[in-house]
């Protein structure tokens, strides 16, 4: 397991799966969405604001639709784990940083179903990792309660 800053890595390792058995204690949602975050939001993007925005209202909709089938009534939550894992359909090299730049409309969409309070610092607290998905991108994001961790 590899553990830089902000970011996890859980690979697709044993002890990933024996860390994931271990931390659903606390689950309080979890929906995935079969893509990844749009490349829109990559700080190396060069597109029309107007093209951004586009991308970034229809990811904040997907979330807060699969929010709702999901069933989720618990109201805004005080500082939780939110861990977004990406499924890479391909060997190819991405950039952490790209990654968690272009989840933003992702949580944002998270504040929008009243999952969150805000998307700032303060509200939660963020775990990043990845898993290899062949030709099947996706996009996991749990939320565990702060009490769970």
């Amino acid at each position: 397991m590899l553990i830089k800053s902000a970011v996890q890595n859980t690979g697709t390792s044993q002890d990933a799966v024996a860390q994931r058995a271990v931390s659903e204690k606390g689950l309080v949602l979890a929906i995935a969405i079969e893509s990844l975050p749009p490349k829109e939001f990559s700080p190396n993007s060069r597109v029309h604001y107007h093209v951004r925005h586009a991308a970034g209202v229809v990811a904040q909709d997907e979330v807060i639709a699969r929010v709702n089938a999901y069933g989720y009534k618990d109201g805004i939550l005080d500082n939780p784990v939110i861990d977004v894992r990406w499924g890479l359909p391909d060997k190819r090299r991405r950039d952490w940083d790209n990654l968690i730049a272009c989840t933003k409309p992702l949580i944002d969409g998270l504040v929008h179903a009243g999952v969150l309070n805000d998307d700032s610092v303060r509200d939660y607290q963020p775990r990043y990792g990845w898993f290899d998905s062949p030709r099947e991108p996706r996009t996991e994001i749990r939320v565990y309660s702060k009490e769970g961790e």
